[in-house]
């Protein structure tokens, strides 16, 4: 299992990531690693009229993460456990949002089939790490648009695509 150093992830601003997405309060979002709760609670508050479904591979993370939304009362945001075989259910999905390209990119032909027409995809890259790299060939080939190139500090890029 791949360790992830949270360190440095903890350091995001959050901000400045819900400002580069188009994310309304009423849409459905996945949410692929929840990185301690950051990211599923994140997108939980801002999607008040709206539902976050969150998939983690780290136990400790999910451990995290319940006891931190149980202790906000955060009702919106559901938390599983990341397996090979997750389902989701076709064209329900609003947006997508993956921390961790590396452990989650094999998901991808997933949200293709459970987004819906005008959806968005974000992608949080580790600038620094040489093996988190975009294959956007692949990403272009399941109908995902590039839509822009952030840099939300000086080691980590969000890619955000439509689809």
């Amino acid at each position: 299992m791949v360790k992830n150093n949270n360190h440095s992830i903890l350091k995001i601003d959050t901000h400045k990531i819900i400002a580069t997405l188009p994310i309304m309060p009423y849409q459905t979002i996945i949410c692929m690693g929840a990185e301690e709760g950051i990211f599923p609670i994140l997108f939980g508050k801002y999607v008040f009229d709206g539902e976050v479904i969150a998939f983690e591979k780290n136990k400790s993370n999910i451990d995290k993460t319940k006891k931190m939304l149980k202790k906000i009362n955060l009702g919106n945001v559901e938390l599983k456990e990341f397996t090979k075989k997750i389902k989701i259910s076709l064209a329900s999905v609003d947006g997508a949002f993956i921390s961790n390209w590396n452990l989650y990119n094999d998901t991808l032909e997933i949200f293709a089939l459970a987004m819906k027409k005008n959806s968005w995809l974000a992608i949080l890259i580790d600038s620094n790490n040489k093996s988190q790299s975009i294959p956007e060939s692949k990403i272009s080939k399941l109908g995902f648009k590039k839509d822009s190139e952030i840099f939300i500090n000086e080691q980590h890029k969000l890619y955000n695509f439509r689809f």
